[in-house]
């Protein structure tokens, strides 16, 4: 909806939560170390007023470029709040309770992500009554209580962390943020036209403040641009951090001897470049091809969350008992056969055995998180456990703002960009075809991932 609403390319369109992930994946470290030097609890709350903001503006949004400057500054927000929850449930939960506490805190994640394919169809089957518009402002009055909330419940004595000295390295986030950006944007940007970036913004609105331009800006330059210099600014990144002897945004030190967590952040940011996409792909496919309405597709997408919440204790339990490394390398491999058998899925594809691959990747997901986790946790001092657990979350993030790039590469160069620029029917053979590849592609993916962590494994053990 908000593709034909806001009359703009998927390929365009799909930067509406790439942009979000983007900001999230680069900020939430530095932000999280900039909070360290505060007051967590000032910084998270922070953090939910400015996705209040964000929320209002995007859905007061007349142009794609307006929603994607404004999902920016949500994206801004949520790392505040990402980046502090998790501490501050540390904090209050110092002296005991603290494992009952962030297993709460775990479930309501997974309940949310349950809740949001049918809560998100049941609002948009809705159009003669609210849009996706009511999805974002929807938001706001939930923010402004949460941070309500916060000030009056939580403690102020039990969200600093005293002195620190270390400084905030904003140059670093600025080169991540502004490689991230160049980099997924030639990928997605470049099936658009040929290999060609064509920027044009017509009008911009800023709805609280009554402010109203037109300023007809257009830019065009060669998409391969973009991608150089996003590898530019990452390499440069990379150069400062190895320079560093503290304060590193990414832990190279670490990741250059470590072999456990060098394995077990390959394997998350592989994970989630396979199967993140499934959300998009998977729900284009049923309201598309298969006809369900949001509703019933909400369900279906419901399916995968569900099977993770109720596999993930099952993961921990096997893993404490069996090993990390290869619980988690048997839920790769799960997962890696789930995404073969989605993509052999086609218009005749009974509901059923879609239903049923999305619960297999649910349980390859639910068998290699937490065993993951602890195992890059477990191989680090408990000083540095911290970083360990931003650079996973990094690793997360990164992978997810990949996987949609990719999906929405994948399926552009299927359809076809004419398709959604001017309408017209779409073929659903060249759209399976974009589903099937995408996720072939995933389960290769997923595969290679299970393969380094035997591959760590082994060297690990040889070296012990």
């Amino acid at each position: 909806m908000v593709s034909s609403d806001l009359r703009a390319h998927i390929s365009i369109a799909s930067w509406v939560p790439i942009v979000y992930l983007i900001i999230i994946t680069a900020l939430m470290p530095l932000l999280g170390q900039y909070s360290d030097r505060r007051s967590r609890k000032n910084m998270f709350i922070l953090g939910l007023l400015t996705f209040a903001v964000g929320a209002y503006l995007s859905g007061s949004s007349f142009t794609i470029y307006e929603l994607l400057i404004y999902r920016a500054l949500q994206g801004v927000g949520a790392a505040l709040v990402l980046a502090n929850s998790r501490a501050l449930i540390s904090d209050v939960f110092e002296e005991k309770g603290g494992g009952l506490a962030m297993g709460v805190h775990v479930a309501v994640i997974y309940f949310a992500l349950l809740m949001g394919p049918l809560l998100g169809g049941v609002m948009l089957t809705l159009t003669s009554l609210i849009g996706w518009r009511d999805v974002f402002l929807l938001n706001v009055p939930l923010c402004l209580a949460s941070a309500l909330l916060v000030y009056i419940a939580l403690p102020r004595g039990a969200t600093t962390r005293g002195n620190i000295v270390e400084k905030t390295d904003w140059l670093g986030g600025v080169l991540l943020l502004a490689g991230l950006f160049s980099l997924l944007g030639g990928v997605t940007l470049w099936p658009v036209h040929k290999g060609v970036v064509e920027v044009l913004v017509e009008e911009i609105r800023i709805t609280f403040l009554g402010l109203y331009f037109r300023p007809f800006f257009y830019v065009s330059f060669p998409a391969w641009m973009m991608v150089a210099a996003g590898l530019a600014c990452i390499a440069l990144f990379f150069l400062r951090e190895r320079r560093k002897n503290k304060s590193q945004i990414i832990p190279l030190n670490l990741l250059s001897t470590n072999l456990r967590l060098r394995s077990a952040s390959l394997a998350i940011l592989l994970l989630y470049t396979a199967h993140h996409g499934v959300w998009i792909v998977v729900s284009f496919y049923l309201t598309a091809v298969v006809g369900l309405d949001p509703i019933t597709a909400g369900f279906i997408l419901g399916v995968l969350p569900l099977t993770v919440l109720a596999v993930s204790p099952v993961g921990g339990f096997l893993s404490d008992r069996y090993g990390h490394s290869e619980v988690s390398t048997l839920g790769l491999f799960i997962a890696a056969l789930s995404l073969f058998s989605l993509s052999l899925i086609s218009p005749q594809t009974t509901l059923l055995y879609t239903a049923i691959s999305l619960a297999m990747l649910g349980v390859g997901i639910g068998l290699f998180a937490a065993p993951n986790t602890n195992s890059a946790l477990a191989s680090v001092a408990s000083e540095v456990r911290a970083q360990v657990n931003g650079l996973m979350g990094f690793m997360r993030h990164l992978g997810q703002s990949l996987s949609i790039a990719i999906s929405a590469a994948i399926l552009d160069y299927s359809i076809g960009y004419e398709k959604f620029l001017e309408g017209g029917v779409i073929e659903l053979s060249a759209f399976t075809r974009g589903v099937g590849m995408n996720f072939l592609l995933g389960g290769m993916i997923a595969a290679a991932a299970a393969v380094i962590v035997v591959l760590h494994e082994t060297a690990f053990r040889k070296r012990t």
